[in-house]
C-alpha cells in the first residue's frame, strides 16, 4: 500500500512540533520553511530531512533538496510524496 500525503503530511508536522519544538506554532500548507515563518537554519533542515528519512526508510537525494522543494510546508510535503512514489513506497 502506498505512503498517503496525510502519513507524510503528520510526519512533517510531527517533526516540526516535536523535534524541533514548534509546537505552538499551526502548520498549515503555505506556511514557509525558509525566509519568512519558520525560519529554519541548515540544521533544521537536516533534521527535518533525516527525520522524513527515518519514518519512510527512503534516501533523499541532497541535490534534489533546495528553494523549491522546499519552500512551503506544502511544497516540501509533495515533494516527498513523489519522491516516495517514485521510489515505489
Amino acid at each position: 500500500m502506498a505512503i498517503s500525503r496525510e502519513q507524510v503530511w503528520q510526519t512533517v508536522e510531527r517533526i516540526l512540533q516535536i523535534d524541533l519544538k514548534f509546537s505552538g506554532v499551526e502548520i498549515v500548507e503555505g506556511l514557509q520553511l525558509v525566509g519568512g515563518g519558520l525560519e529554519l537554519d541548515s540544521l533544521d533542515l537536516l533534521m527535518l530531512v533525516t527525520g522524513i528519512e527515518k519514518q519512510f526508510r527512503h534516501k533523499i537525494a541532497t541535490a534534489k533538496l533546495n528553494r523549491e522543494s522546499m519552500g512551503t510546508v506544502g511544497v516540501f510535503v509533495d515533494f516527498v510524496c513523489a519522491e516516495l512514489a517514485a521510489a515505489g513506497l
